[in-house]
């Protein structure tokens, strides 16, 4: 009896942390997901898969609570979608990348390169809205893979300074340094004519 209290109260606890924190992971998971996997299945499967996950790893979930919710809602969920990429594109079945129209754009995927191209403030990037994001994607893939890591998560899904210290698992200090240090490098490349030019 007193066990089954318990799970009332772990599933409760869950089902608010997860309603807070479900449109944040809906946009990390639209931003990961492959476009050849989205004829399979959409956001929202991968959402109640994820959530049938955290589900089966409640110890997990509430321990070490220096580290914030948000952060192993979103390891439990990047694991859900690798296994269903497992799953679906490593399988002997049938092919998944025959199911895919190769030139699909996925609209919220595009709006995030979007919201990142609009953020830069240089007058060479006054373009129209697809030349800044070509331009921006250009620039990122110009860094090293840690300043994009650290630019990709505090701008694309918005994670704050302690979450992003907690998924690169330094000091949050260290975190601000890395990405004060990422958006100088970053910034540098803006002003670079050259870039403009490819």
């Amino acid at each position: 009896m007193e066990q089954d209290e318990q799970s009332k109260k772990d599933n409760l606890w869950l089902a608010e942390a997860w309603l807070e924190h479900r449109a944040r992971l809906a946009r990390l998971l639209s931003m990961r997901i492959p476009a050849v996997l989205l004829r399979r299945f959409g956001v929202d499967d991968l959402l109640q898969d994820a959530y049938l996950s955290c589900g089966r790893r409640m110890s997990f979930l509430q321990t070490r609570p220096e580290i914030p919710i948000y952060v192993k809602l979103r390891l439990i969920a990047l694991q859900t979608l690798t296994d269903l990429e497992r799953m679906h594109l490593q399988a002997g079945k049938r092919d998944a990348m025959k199911e895919c129209d190769l030139y699909s754009d996925d609209e919220s995927v595009r709006d995030v390169w979007e919201r990142f191209a609009d953020s830069i403030t240089s007058p060479r990037t006054r373009l129209v809205k697809m030349e800044r994001q070509a331009f921006a994607r250009r620039v990122l893939a110009e860094l090293s893979a840690h300043d994009r890591e650290i630019l990709e998560l505090r701008h694309f899904e918005e994670l704050s300074n302690n979450e992003c210290a907690a998924v690169l698992e330094i000091a949050p200090k260290a975190s601000s340094i890395r990405y004060v240090r990422a958006l100088k490098r970053f910034q540098v490349l803006v002003s670079d004519s050259s870039l403009f030019e490819r």
